[in-house]
């Protein structure tokens, strides 16, 4: 361990990462173990070696479209083995790959290509073509792609370049772009491969490539030599929960996914299924532990912690269900390899222990910084902390507080963002898409915990004109959100109110508020 800078910082282990890129691990598996298999989806099985000749077959056909090292290159993100034949191809060639939800709506996708500026898109043919958005730029089916044995390789990305840019919650209503680069990558994936052991099948792979919260069932993996298993969706509870030959090494889920498994008519018995269980993307309950009883035993748990800008994963904490703290929440744990965070208050002086603050992240887990220089002051140098100068380190927005075993304890956001289903997103960029519906003078938002999460809108009409229809306007609400945002996070219900309460503060008050739609 190295020393803390203050009392109120703790940091990760410092580890050699041996990698240069994600690439070279990959191709360091597919030259030493060729047969193994890298990715299963369906009723297709792809080996490391094949893997490997879609990939370089990819970053020839990348190449002679034009694109070159430094690029982006736009993914149709289905969970498919060409799909990341696709991601490993572009990185290969040493561009970043930029993964598009084919389940977003159109507006959501046009911003987020709008940003990017991709040279080229890729997709796999399996998708339909009809899907794909409008480009001027080259559109590759990886499907169509020959990969003989033998194609030459490109000069492999290094540390520095950029591995993928991933577009998350802008409080402008714009997405904003995270670029992450292999340093980070390969870092994290040698943390976290060493966090939940080698043991075991691999990882289901169930969640949106859109979002980093999926890339550890897909990058640790690989980076590990085992095997990716894509799975339809959570619906899919026979791959994701039915029996298994060789257990999972590890399964990763938001709490709220949990929630959502434990209302079927058969719970997943995870002592079946995987040796370990992660929690990632929310708050983690300890009451919802309780809940999983002896369906857990044998398993062992961490609480993954880390916003998209801290590459993935940041902290982590371990236990099982006979150890969970008598905690608000389940501590956070303790900072990635490489890694160093602070809790600071807001001229980033450091907190006493025991104390709440923001907490700043710093060292190889921090991203390179937002795509075309946005950020808003987030993304700093160390040296504002009392760190080394030149290290890059981010402001979360997230209150933690330092335990006394040595421990971060999450205690909530600082700011407007929210967490729903495990999505991110920032209520101005909500707020931005409600108040373009006309008539909508003012906005709040409340999250009701459940199942599935959902979002509540209340909405205060502005003007002297005839009041609309409720179910109506509530109608008009939604639609105009669901061309904008994933589904997840257009709200479930819309209430008129005729004032959105404010404390004396200057805080919503949502009790309030709550209480005179239910009035009205």
């Amino acid at each position: 361990m190295v020393s803390a800078p203050h009392p109120s910082s703790i940091a990760g282990e410092v580890r050699p990462v041996a990698a240069e890129s994600f690439v070279h691990l990959v191709r360091a598996h597919a030259r030493t173990r060729p047969e193994a298999v890298a990715v299963r989806s369906g009723r297709e099985q792809v080996t490391y070696r094949q893997l490997w000749q879609r990939a370089l077959a990819v970053a020839a056909a990348l190449a002679e479209a034009g694109t070159g090292p430094g690029d982006r290159v736009a993914l149709w993100a289905d969970r498919t083995a060409g799909t990341v034949a696709g991601a490993l191809g572009a990185m290969a060639l040493g561009a970043a790959y930029v993964p598009v939800d084919p389940t977003h709506p159109g507006e959501r996708t046009a911003a987020v290509l709008a940003g990017a500026a991709p040279a080229a898109l890729l997709h796999d043919g399996a998708a339909g073509a009809g899907t794909l958005p409008a480009l001027t730029v080259p559109v590759i089916d990886v499907r169509e792609l020959p990969a003989p044995p033998g194609l030459p390789e490109p000069a492999l990305p290094r540390s520095a370049d950029i591995a993928y840019i991933v577009f998350t919650s802008g409080s402008t209503g714009t997405p904003k772009g995270v670029m992450v680069p292999h340093g980070s990558l390969t870092n994290y994936v040698a943390w976290c491969g060493d966090l939940v052991g080698g043991a075991g099948g691999g990882s289901p792979l169930f969640g949106s490539l859109g979002f980093d919260l999926a890339l550890t069932s897909l990058w640790v993996p690989l980076a590990q030599g085992r095997t990716v298993t894509a799975v339809a969706g959570i619906w899919d509870q026979g791959t994701l929960f039915g029996g298994r030959e060789e257990p999972y090494t590890f399964v990763k889920m938001t709490p709220s996914h949990a929630r959502f498994f434990e209302v079927l008519a058969e719970p997943p018995r995870y002592d079946r299924v995987t040796g370990l269980l992660m929690f990632g993307g929310e708050g983690l309950d300890p009451a919802l532990i309780a809940s999983l009883g002896s369906r857990l035993d044998g398993v062992r748990l961490v609480n993954h912690y880390g916003p998209t800008e801290t590459t993935i994963g940041c902290c982590a904490y371990r236990f099982d269900r006979h150890s969970v703290p008598s905690t608000p929440t389940v501590p956070i744990g303790r900072p990635a390899w490489n890694t160093r965070a602070y809790v600071v208050d807001e001229g980033l002086r450091p907190v006493a222990p025991g104390t709440p603050g923001e907490l700043v992240v710093a060292g190889r887990a921090v991203a390179a910084g937002y795509l075309g220089g946005a950020g808003g002051g987030k993304f700093l140098d160390e040296a504002a902390l009392g760190g080394p100068a030149g290290g890059r380190a981010y402001r979360t927005g997230d209150t933690v507080e330092l335990l006394p075993e040595g421990a971060l304890l999450y205690l909530g956001r600082g700011d407007d963002q929210l967490k729903v289903n495990g999505y991110r997103v920032e209520l101005g960029e909500l707020r931005h898409h409600v108040l373009s519906v006309p008539g909508v003078a003012d906005a709040a938002f409340d999250i009701v915990r459940g199942p599935v999460d959902t979002l509540e809108l209340y909405v205060r009409l502005g003007g002297r004109g005839p009041r609309p229809d409720g179910e109506e306007f509530s109608a008009l609400v939604r639609k105009t959100l669901a061309a904008a945002l994933p589904s997840a996070l257009v709200p479930g219900a819309v209430h008129l109110v005729d004032e959105i309460v404010v404390n004396a503060n200057g805080k919503t008050d949502l009790a309030a508020t709550r209480a005179r739609a239910a009035a009205r």
